[in-house]
């Protein structure tokens, strides 16, 4: 099973929020964390209740795409552990931007060639646009790239 890199990174996107956004109150913040939770319970229902069904990647993917590799990206994984650093978020009226570098380490399932296939860890920085939608935040657009440097 082969995960096509730029689909699986949105699916990484998702599961690498982890802990970005628990504080409460903030409904940006909640929105990220409710998606966080559903993509650590792999739900993806629930997860993509909170992506807006006209999201679009950076490279042009949608929202089917990204759904589909979330699937993918769930079997792929075993285990996944993420830590979050450097989150910033900018707010204007009904839109949201999210900035944050997460580093992932995880564990491939034990199928064969599958290790060599998805990485066992790295470190992306990411810029998440959410919009507002009848009165409630969505993930709308999303950009992953590669960590080059540490973290500010």
């Amino acid at each position: 099973m082969r995960i096509p890199r730029a689909p699986a990174l949105f699916a990484a996107a998702l599961a690498l929020l982890a802990g970005a956004c628990s504080r409460g109150g903030d409904p940006v913040r909640a929105t990220v964390d409710a998606t966080v939770k559903a993509a650590n319970a792999r739900d993806t229902e629930e997860l993509f209740s909170r992506v807006a069904p006209n999201f679009q990647a950076a490279d042009g993917s949608g929202v089917a795409d990204a759904r589909a590799a979330v699937d993918r990206y769930f079997a792929a994984y075993e285990i996944l552990g993420v830590t979050i650093r450097d989150v910033r978020i900018e707010r204007g009226e009904g839109a949201a931007r999210v900035r944050l570098r997460a580093e992932m380490s995880g564990q491939p399932r034990k199928i064969a060639g599958l290790d060599g296939l998805v990485p066992s860890s790295a470190a992306y920085d990411f810029d998440l646009r959410l919009t507002e939608e009848g009165g409630k935040w969505k993930i709308a657009w999303a950009q992953w790239n590669p960590a080059s440097s540490p973290a500010p």
